[in-house]
């Protein structure tokens, strides 16, 4: 019972102290006050020890080197001569504040942090945390080409002196992140406008089932790079293709199988200007310029050969192939929105709609590596909207 009233008597002198929002040290003075009263008790019970009770940073409260960062891309490190791939880039610093106190300007770019590379701001952020108050640490900066080391002690900050300041002495938010690129797998939902009407015209004519006129699944891919001022150069790729088979019988009355196997797909140079609606939100508009086209093969066997009479083989009308194909150069506006979930993985979603143009009249047919035209063929186009949802690595 001694004991729990003892217990009782130190959280209430903690409690006391935390509600009267005193600075750390003056708890932990009091802490250590009370603690000797507390402990004078104790040793009046046979069989306690001494208690130690550290509150140093009993505030809550974690230090702060007072700037204002953000992640390096292509731009700063051009304009800077910075030749490292890390670093964080400091946008401004507050009145008074530590970085201010050690000589860091707005321009900096922060290499090291306690001997560690800086690798991106989160990374610097955490290594700042992982400190404590009253901590001097050695921070190497890039200025004017050169490399320095100085010495900085974490203090925490006054919120009323947490402003960025810039050369001109106009208070400057917070530059958000615009991320540095990456890669990654793009599905695709294309809907067409008029060409899976044709194609499944020529497949029913040789007894195939069609192509689903609500859409196709493409499978694709890409990736980009930031070249300064939130513009991203890249390219992109992605295509489609289904391969059936099934038994026939000629009009001659020669049962052969037949053989079908239609693709699709379209490619090229991307070109996309972001925008950074939060930390981990940014949205592109931007375009694919490129081609693709339609490729259908058709090919017919009894599957009856003789190495004595390839060549007769090859002249019956139970051995046969066609194959036919179109073209396209072709341009994509589209918009994008991408979450980052990690600082490697993020959520991308766009929408667009391709816009096609063939040089060559309807379709042409292959044969021997020669292209012949196809009278009467429809002037079929790639025109048709596109959807993609996927992961994307990086930001």
């Amino acid at each position: 019972m001694k004991k729990i009233l003892i217990t009782v008597l130190g959280l209430a002198i903690m409690s006391m102290s935390l509600m009267a929002q005193e600075s750390a040290e003056d708890v932990q003075q009091e802490i250590d006050e009370a603690m000797i009263e507390v402990q004078e008790a104790l040793e009046q019970i046979p069989g306690t020890s001494e208690i130690t009770i550290d509150f140093k940073n009993l505030s809550g409260e974690k230090p702060k080197m007072g700037v204002y960062l953000s992640d390096m891309d292509f731009e700063d490190a051009y304009e800077k001569h910075y030749p490292y791939c890390y670093g964080v880039f400091v946008t401004g610093v507050t009145t008074g504040g530590p970085a201010q106190m050690a000589g860091i300007i707005k321009g900096d770019i922060i290499m090291e942090f306690d001997g560690k590379k800086a690798k991106f701001e989160n990374h610097l952020v955490n290594l700042i945390t992982s400190k404590n108050i009253g901590e001097e640490v050695k921070v190497k900066i890039f200025r004017d080409e050169e490399e320095l080391i100085t010495n900085l002690t974490l203090e925490t900050l006054n919120p009323k002196g947490t402003e960025a300041t810039t050369k001109d002495g106009v208070k400057k938010k917070k530059k958000l992140s615009v991320g540095f690129g990456g890669g990654g797998w793009m599905p695709i939902w294309y809907t067409a406008a008029d060409e899976f009407e044709d194609i499944n015209y020529i497949l029913n004519e040789f007894g195939f089932q069609g192509i689903s006129e609500k859409g196709i699944l493409m499978q694709g891919g890409g990736g980009h790079g930031n070249v300064g001022r939130g513009w991203f150069i890249g390219g992109m790729g992605a295509s489609y293709s289904i391969d059936k088979k099934k038994g026939y019988t000629t009009l001659s009355g020669d049962d052969v199988t037949r053989r079908m196997n239609y693709s699709n797909s379209f490619g090229g140079v991307t070109l996309d200007k972001r925008f950074a609606f939060t930390k981990n939100m940014v949205s592109s508009l931007g375009f694919m310029l490129g081609w693709g086209g339609h490729n259908l093969q058709i090919s017919q066997t009894d599957g009856s050969y003789d190495w004595l009479t390839l060549n007769d083989d090859m002249d019956s009308s139970s051995n046969n192939a066609i194959e036919i194909e179109k073209n396209y150069i072709m341009f994509q506006p589209k918009a994008v929105v991408m979450y980052k979930i990690l600082d490697w993985l993020s959520i991308r979603a766009e929408g667009g709609y391709i816009i096609s143009h063939s040089f060559t009249n309807g379709w042409n047919a292959i044969s021997c590596d020669d292209d012949f035209e196809i009278e009467n063929s429809p002037e079929t186009s790639f025109d048709g909207y596109t959807i993609s949802i996927g992961p994307w690595f990086g930001f």
